[in-house]
């Protein structure tokens, strides 16, 4: 003879309805432990995200997610030193940005690293456009190059003549 079970009560269920941020975390965890998402959505958007003036200064380099932290990291930004004090008081702001694009608490923090800056090649400046060398100019190179048998060698020079009388007027 079996013994029946009280009924349980509602709020017991285990089918109980739940807050969404305690699934979505349970189901999102493992894909955002790649931790290269997150990195590569800010890398790929930085101009977007936060503005010329920073994209010319800085570039994110790498999140730190600390163990029990959830989504929230501490991204580390790269920073031409003429800047890292203008940037370290722009913090605050530069975490809102990149929080609001994501739409959640993707970054925690900023840590700062003094760094010359590889410019992507939409932020570089324009390259000087040579004009033409006059006959003069031009003579007067070949006259300052008659002595150069190394054709590489040669190249060089002429090269640098060129931006030199380029640049003269």
């Amino acid at each position: 003879m079996s013994e029946k079970k009280p009924p349980r009560d509602p709020a017991q269920r285990t089918n109980a309805p739940k807050a969404l941020g305690l699934a979505l975390g349970r189901l999102t965890r493992p894909i955002m432990k790649q931790r290269g998402v997150a990195l590569a959505e800010i890398i790929n958007h930085w101009a977007e995200i936060a503005g010329p003036l920073l994209t010319k200064e800085t570039q994110p380099e790498k999140m730190v997610y600390a163990s029990g932290a959830g989504h929230a990291a501490t991204l580390e930004i790269g920073v031409s030193p003429a800047f890292a004090l203008e940037l370290q008081h722009l913090s605050p702001l530069i975490i809102d940005k990149i929080n609001g694009y994501f739409g959640f608490r993707a970054v925690e923090k900023l840590r700062l690293k003094q760094t010359p800056i590889r410019r992507p090649e939409s932020v570089k400046p324009a390259e000087r456009i040579r004009r033409p060398l006059s006959a003069d100019e031009r003579a007067k190179l070949e006259d300052l190059l008659a002595g150069v048998d190394d054709r590489e060698l040669r190249q060089a020079l002429e090269n640098l003549g060129q931006s030199l009388f380029s640049a003269s007027r």
